[in-house]
């Protein structure tokens, strides 16, 4: 499984130009898959508790889930940055953008939290109990489910008529691929 993502997709919604490119829609669904497959690792984690996976599968976890805030390091947090996606004088563009902003917000910390809960995992001495660890499992891939679901909402919210008829089609498979998962998890 590959868990590294292209580094973070720009998507210019109010832009002056008549079409958003369908190679940046691609990218950022690539990199919701690529998310979305750590998301469906974590979460067989949490079923598996108190079973942890093996130490190296660990620490690649830990590892991906570290891009998601560690700014400084050599893999690249897959959020755009979100200053550049927006006119702030559109008010639903500004609160749209601000929203999507807070729940990427809120993942990267439930992540850094989550890779501090799992490499003390290792050392039974500092290991969390399996509920606490498994409630912060499913903060992370909820949330982060979640937050690719506003993200891609918003871009089909915002982009209006700008997205191609392939672009918004493949919006609109993401998320109902993701819904359809959920469903099917939850009967």
């Amino acid at each position: 499984m590959n868990l590294q993502w292209s580094g973070g997709t720009v998507v210019p919604l109010t832009s002056r130009s008549n079409e958003i490119p369908e190679d940046d829609i691609l990218r950022l669904v690539d990199d919701h898959r690529h998310l979305g497959e750590l998301c469906d690792l974590l979460e067989c984690c949490a079923d598996e508790l108190p079973t942890l996976p093996p130490a190296p599968v660990v620490e690649k976890i830990c590892d991906a889930l570290a891009g998601l805030y560690d700014q400084g390091g050599a893999t690249a947090s897959p959020y755009p940055d979100v200053t550049a996606l927006y006119d702030a004088a559109d008010p639903l563009a500004a609160v749209l953008i601000e929203h999507v902003r807070a729940r990427h917000l809120a993942d990267a910390t439930h992540a850094e939290d989550l890779v501090d809960a799992l490499r003390g995992s290792l050392n039974m001495a500092e290991r969390p109990s399996p509920n606490m660890l498994g409630y912060m499992l499913r903060c992370f891939f909820d949330g982060c489910r979640q937050a690719m679901d506003c993200e891609e909402l918003a871009i089909l919210a915002l982009a209006r008529h700008r997205l191609t008829q392939a672009a918004r089609s493949v919006l609109i498979d993401s998320l109902r691929g993701r819904a359809s998962r959920r469903r099917f998890a939850s009967t």
